[in-house]
């Protein structure tokens, strides 16, 4: 017998969810695949005997494969008599494929019910909120960091977030890193393995007010986003020696440009 019933669920933006509410148009939107994607919603109503039971959502891709999951996570419900209404905001997935997803509520190991939800490539915003952006402006450094270690880069265990100078334009930010560790360049550890940072950033003159964020990453290793975004670099290196254009033959070689597109 059937532990109780999945009533009604949905998996949306949590802009939509607060324009139009539970039944709004499902989807999740990034700005990156694989990346991570905007703030969602997991709306979901529920029929099970009172008491607490172990809740788990799995997230399965396009291709079959289990992508991300919640839990499972001790949930206390009503009873048979009255719904058990349960929603939460989702800030920390990371979802590696795009297309029709497949989530499943599932309470005490049984599933009780499945939606399609749509995983969709938005465009990134172009400018970011105003205080953000006059700190990113104003600064000649972030510090960035990731929420777990990259494998086999002990550097992490100590230091948790390390300082980087940038360029921003457009709502992204550039990080240049030298592929082999040297006097020449910043070198930051792992990034080449990484698909989502965290940053934090520092308003010029207010040295206890830091801004703090995830964004995704994008690795650009040669070509014409690599050429566009050096130049862009080169402009805010301030202790560069010698002519930008043999710095940027030099970065051709030895560096890769880290794209971060900030999710908000």
């Amino acid at each position: 017998m059937q532990i109780g019933d999945l009533i009604y669920a949905n998996v949306l933006d949590q802009r939509v969810f607060d324009t139009q509410g539970e039944d709004g148009s499902p989807g999740i939107y990034s700005t990156a695949i694989p990346g991570r994607p905007m703030p969602f919603v997991l709306f979901r109503s529920y029929k099970v005997p009172a008491g607490v039971v172990a809740e788990e959502i799995r997230f399965t891709g396009p291709s079959g494969r289990l992508v991300w999951r919640r839990g499972p996570v001790a949930t206390r419900m009503g009873g048979q008599m009255e719904q058990t209404r349960l929603l939460d905001v989702v800030s920390d997935a990371l979802l590696d494929e795009q297309g029709t997803y497949l989530a499943s509520f599932i309470i005490d190991g049984e599933i009780l019910g499945e939606i399609e939800v749509p995983v969709i490539l938005a465009a990134a915003e172009t400018s970011l909120p105003k205080e953000i952006e006059e700190g990113l402006k104003k600064s000649d450094i972030i510090w960035i960091g990731s929420d777990q270690r990259p494998a086999g880069v002990h550097e992490w265990e100590d230091n948790r977030v390390v300082p980087v100078w940038f360029a921003y334009r457009n709502g992204k930010i550039y990080v240049l890193s030298q592929k082999q560790q040297g006097p020449e360049e910043q070198s930051i550890p792992g990034i080449e393995g990484m698909q989502q940072l965290r940053v934090v950033t520092r308003r010029k003159g207010r040295d206890t007010s830091l801004d703090r964020f995830h964004a995704n990453v994008r690795l650009l290793d040669g070509g014409p986003e690599f050429d566009e975004a050096a130049k862009v670099l080169v402009d805010r290196r301030r202790s560069r020696n010698g002519p930008p254009a043999e710095s940027l033959g030099r970065w051709k070689t030895s560096c890769v440009i880290a794209e971060l597109t900030p999710v908000l």
